[in-house]
């Protein structure tokens, strides 16, 4: 039984992080580009689920 209904791509949550993080790392704050890579990924894949629906 191979059901594809349930697999899920956080895609934009890892690339999200990893861009955050680079942002942090220049911008000297990584909690903060942490954070913002995680809120813009999260973002990211909800719109990117809206549109496969």
């Amino acid at each position: 039984m191979d059901n594809n209904k349930n697999t899920k791509s956080s895609s934009g949550l890892s690339i999200g992080i990893a861009i955050g993080t680079a942002f942090g790392v220049i911008f000297g704050n990584i909690a903060i580009g942490i954070s913002l890579g995680l809120a813009l990924g999260i973002a990211y894949d909800a719109t990117q689920n809206k549109k496969t629906k």
